[in-house]
């Protein structure tokens, strides 16, 4: 089978037996969990089934048609895949055919050179995707707190490319802008998203959200597909059809592509469409690695035993579980409040606490006795007021926090990745659930920052670890269940986890 490379995001399958194809189609098939749940919740519609079975009966057959995919494409008669797919084929007798010219490195001046060495991971990171990036899209598999920003730039340094550098967020959109513009200068970046436009640069740093609603014959579809090189942070946080929309929509014919991420993992089933994408992995770094090397800070763990506020409720949904008997649990709140209140007046150290709505905060806020921020999304009037809570800027929350204006900071997923928290002693996961990107990127990610990484380290209390506290709802199946997920996680670190008992 001859595989042809014609453009960064298409890859002709040729001259393929019939053996071949069912081995790639083996290959490239895949269920996605996510849809799978969905159908298992439809059938669990005995409302919608006894109202209107004609109804209910087309609902399944969409949702059961969105279960299995496939990464392999047909146009005008023809089978493509992916360039990104072929490190993963199990068909070794490949022949593989790149027809993409490539530009020529040429390096750009620094502003403001990097003020340190880079490590040896994050020079062979960079180095390699961008040696590996001729044979088609490549990865690196970095730890939370490892400087992916750093090999960022310098990857942009070395080359000199006109770069898309694509961000998840509107937080971690705006630290690579303030990089990128202190390194570069403002004359080379420009940026697009936050409502901001400034194009025709040489580096432009971008929303995801923003580059996906891009429409054919705008001045933003001409800039963006002639560009020469893209690069993605923490790809692992986007969706994986949105992932497929912005690197397979107007970015497909940039030849340079590269990913950066914490984890390269999806919890949905979907990571052959994933590694499509992102193609080969050519570097890691683990959490226990980088703690080893000096890289991130020594963490342990807490997990607190205690009860649910509202031990009867019970429900066939474990979202509503989690809500009522995790996120809505009375001790959790007065035991974090309580754990805050203390380090803060006794020990002099910072407590983190992450949650995942808005409400939490509001059950919280009024136990903290010490200085507190807050950081969240939400801009509605009406919904803040309800709440009883103010609207904020969330960078500013931040920066109070690592400034040690306020020893206590709650903050929701506009905070929880990608970005830089420095002096948290403690983190508290009120997040709760299953999902290891909040685990990893979240709790820990935002716990293993060193202390003196911190440009206020000097008006901040010695960091020497970070203690991050968990929750086991006792006698709860559905919470014990997610708790376990949570904890392989932290088992991966190597770091020590204990168990308390809470007493009331």
């Amino acid at each position: 089978m001859k595989l042809k490379i014609v453009s960064p995001s298409k890859a002709i399958v040729e001259d393929a037996t019939r053996e071949e194809l069912i081995s790639l189609y083996e290959d490239l098939t895949y269920n996605n969990t996510a849809k799978q749940h969905l159908v298992k919740r439809h059938y669990g519609n005995h409302w919608l089934k006894s109202k209107d079975k004609e109804a209910w009966d087309i609902k399944l057959k969409e949702l059961k048609a969105d279960v299995k995919k496939t990464v392999i494409f047909r146009e005008d008669g023809k089978i493509f895949i992916r360039p990104g797919s072929i490190p993963y084929l199990t068909n070794r007798n490949l022949q593989v055919e790149n027809h993409i010219i490539y530009p020529t490195p040429k390096k750009v001046p620094w502003s403001k050179p990097l003020p340190f060495s880079l490590h040896g991971y994050q020079e062979e990171s960079w180095q390699k995707l961008v040696k590996e990036a001729i044979n088609g899209p490549t990865n690196v598999e970095l730890c939370t707190g490892a400087g992916k920003s750093a090999i960022l730039l310098k990857i942009c340094r070395e080359t000199g490319f006109k770069t898309a550098i694509i961000a998840p967020s509107k937080s971690i959109f705006n630290e690579l802008l303030e990089k990128f513009e202190y390194h570069f200068g403002k004359k080379l970046v420009g940026r697009f998203g936050d409502g901001k436009k400034v194009l025709g640069k040489r580096f432009t740093i971008c929303i995801s959200d923003s580059i996906v609603n891009i429409k054919p014959g705008t001045e933003e579809w001409e800039f963006f597909s002639n560009l020469e090189m893209l690069l993605v942070d923490e790809s692992h946080t986007f969706g994986a059809d949105t992932l497929e929309g912005i690197c397979h929509g107007v970015l497909k014919d940039i030849p340079y592509r590269s990913f950066l991420s914490g984890t390269q993992t999806r919890g949905d089933g979907a990571e052959k469409l994933l590694y499509s994408i992102i193609g080969k992995t050519i570097h890691t770094l683990s959490t226990q690695e980088a703690v080893a090397g000096g890289f991130i800070c020594p963490h342990e763990y807490r997990i607190v035993e205690l009860e649910s506020s509202d031990p009867n409720f019970n429900s066939a949904d474990n979202i509503e579980m989690k809500r009522i008997h995790f996120l809505r649990n009375k001790n959790i709140a007065a035991f974090t409040a309580k754990l805050a209140n203390v380090y803060a007046t006794q020990f002099k150290m910072n407590t983190l606490i992450l949650v995942e709505e808005l409400g939490q905060i509001s059950s919280i806020l009024p136990m903290i006795m010490v200085p507190v921020a807050v950081a969240h999304s939400e801009k509605r009037k009406d919904r803040l007021i309800e709440l009883g809570i103010s609207k904020v800027d969330p960078k500013e929350s931040v920066d109070k926090f690592n400034k040690n204006e306020v020893q206590v900071l709650i903050g929701t997923s506009c905070i929880s990745t990608g970005t830089n928290i420095y002096p948290t002693h403690n983190t508290v996961n009120w997040q709760g659930g299953s999902s290891e990107i909040k685990t990893r990127q979240g709790a820990i990610g935002r716990s293993v920052r060193l202390g003196e990484q911190n440009p206020w380290k000097s008006k901040c209390p010695l960091k020497e670890k970070a203690i991050i506290w968990d929750f086991n709802v006792q006698d709860n199946e559905v919470m014990a269940g997610q708790l376990e997920n949570r904890i392989e996680c932290y088992l991966d670190s190597g770091s020590e986890i204990k168990h308390i008992k809470f007493k009331k």
